[in-house]
């Protein structure tokens, strides 16, 4: 719940969370098998909490952190399914 997103970097994964920064090695697979619930890959390079969403479009996604992600073209249709079934839950 203190993770606003996760965001790919080389080896490494950045995780952007309250209480900021923190970076390790690990694919960004497994991350998203650990967090599978509440969490949505939107890009390659991201993985975002639902939680978290301030708003979005057809390219990106605005975090209430004020921080912006990509959203991909190939995404879009899953993400908007997801994010609606989080929001109606």
């Amino acid at each position: 719940e203190d993770i606003y997103y996760a965001e790919n970097d080389g080896r490494k994964v950045a995780l952007h969370t309250r209480k900021g920064e923190f970076s390790y090695y690990e694919k960004m697979e497994i991350l998203e098998k650990k967090l599978a619930k509440g969490f949505f890959r939107c890009h390659r390079g991201y993985l975002v909490n639902l939680q978290e969403i301030a708003g979005y479009d057809r390219t990106s996604i605005t975090l209430k952190c004020g921080d912006t992600v990509f959203l991909s073209k190939q995404k879009y249709g899953g993400f908007v399914a997801a994010y609606m079934d989080y929001l109606t839950k």
